[in-house]
């Protein structure tokens, strides 16, 4: 193994001593699986702020949870070799965390650089750095050099060039923070902690080759990474959920994304795999679910309905009644709060700024609409039952418990 290669324990005095005598050091991190010219003009850029480059790489177990059971195609012994082999980089070791927060914190580099179109607010690691009187520099992505983009194009290599869904990616983004329910994703349901549920009612989907639980909250990574699933840090600051999911997908390589609310552990895996299968369609950049209202729910502003064109693309989404039933008819249709989106669709969405009919009605997924944007849905026969409030929550605790036998 070449000397650079150090393990954390050891790297950390040898970094104090570095900073003693007045170096500046400066981190930066990634699972540097196909290592290529993007990656090497990036780290000549980061060692150039600074006095030494550290880099810090995602083991092959940490790799797997986050980008799925194909990754990574280099062992993490010859990426840290080949890493060390670079004259920019001056050390190099591991980290198993999805994002290198606990690393930061026991080396304090000067200077963590993050190369992407990030702001910020959305770095997980940028709070922990600041908090000891670091900085974080952002550097501009290599035009054109990308792993992202050269594994795409790979896959592609010997297939027909269609839009047809090849990987399709779960994403539950999950927090703490709730200002009805505090603590919701974690609180006990039959036995388990919801987010558990929610997690292995997404696994038995069909159409999802990985399902990530997004998270600015160590507790809820840890308790998922505790029963086996895959976690993802993301930053505190963001929005919505579909900034949540959009920040897992500048760093997952997938065809499709799913938003999975985090509340709803009675979600049958069957609406996940219309859902998925909807996308197939090339013309459809983003879809979501819908099933006939109950009676009473088409006047409650809690259930969101939604009304379609003839193609089965949402016309409107509104609290309100619509349509308004001057003639009898079928019920309204009540939207479901489950989204797929192709990842570049998902990402241009989350630089867009909230627009006037979302901010009216509360509604995110009017700003699609707005901007010219089409959402297929998708009916499905029931509606899950979604956990808001602590009577939501004792509702769905005695289903389960009935089910399943087991108490809360």
């Amino acid at each position: 193994m070449n000397t650079k290669v150090i393990q954390r324990s050891a790297l950390k005095g040898i970094l104090e001593e570095h900073s003693r005598r007045g170096e500046k050091i400066v981190f930066t991190n990634g699972c540097f699986d196909i290592l290529h010219v993007g990656h090497l003009r990036y780290l000549e850029q980061a060692r150039a702020l600074g006095d030494l480059l550290v880099v810090g790489i995602n083991t092959d177990e940490s790799v797997r949870r986050m980008k799925g059971p194909e990754r990574p195609f280099v062992p993490e012994e010859e990426r840290a070799e080949m890493l060390a082999g670079l004259e920019c980089v001056d050390y190099v070791t591991f980290f198993s965390e999805p994002t290198p927060i606990e690393t930061i914190e026991e080396l304090k580099p000067h200077i963590h650089a993050k190369g992407g179109d990030y702001q910020i607010s959305q770095i997980p690691e940028a709070r922990v750095v600041e908090s000891y009187g670091g900085r974080v520099a952002i550097l501009p992505l290599v035009p054109g050099k990308s792993t992202t983009g050269l594994i795409n194009h790979v896959r592609t290599l010997g297939k027909e060039t269609s839009n047809v869904c090849r990987r399709a990616v779960g994403v539950i983004p999950a927090r703490l923070a709730s200002a009805r329910l505090p603590g919701k994703p974690l609180l006990p349901i039959a036995g388990k902690p919801m987010i558990q549920w929610v997690y292995q009612q997404a696994r038995k989907s069909k159409g999802l080759s990985q399902v990530i639980v997004a998270t600015p909250d160590k507790e809820i990574a840890r308790c998922v990474e505790s029963f086996g699933g895959a976690a993802a840090m993301t930053s505190p600051n963001h929005r919505s959920g579909t900034d949540r999911v959009a920040e897992v997908a500048r760093t997952v390589e997938a065809d499709i994304f799913v938003n999975i609310q985090g509340d709803e552990p009675l979600l049958d895996p069957s609406a996940i795999d219309a859902l998925v299968a909807a996308m197939s369609d090339p013309d459809v950049t983003m879809a979501s679910l819908m099933a006939p209202a109950l009676p009473g729910e088409e006047t409650d502003p809690a259930v969101v309905k939604v009304v379609v064109d003839k193609k089965g693309f949402a016309l409107y989404f509104s609290r309100s009644v619509i349509p308004y039933a001057q003639n009898p008819g079928a019920p309204p249709m009540k939207h479901i709060g489950v989204y797929a989106y192709r990842r570049n669709f998902l990402l241009t969405l989350g630089a867009k700024n909230p627009t006037p009919l979302e901010t009216a009605e509360s509604l995110e997924q009017l700003r699609v609409l707005e901007t010219g944007g089409s959402i297929r849905m998708v009916q499905v026969q029931n509606s899950p039952a979604g956990v808001d409030t602590p009577e939501d929550l004792s509702r769905v605790r005695e289903i389960m418990e009935k089910m399943h036998g087991v108490r809360s």
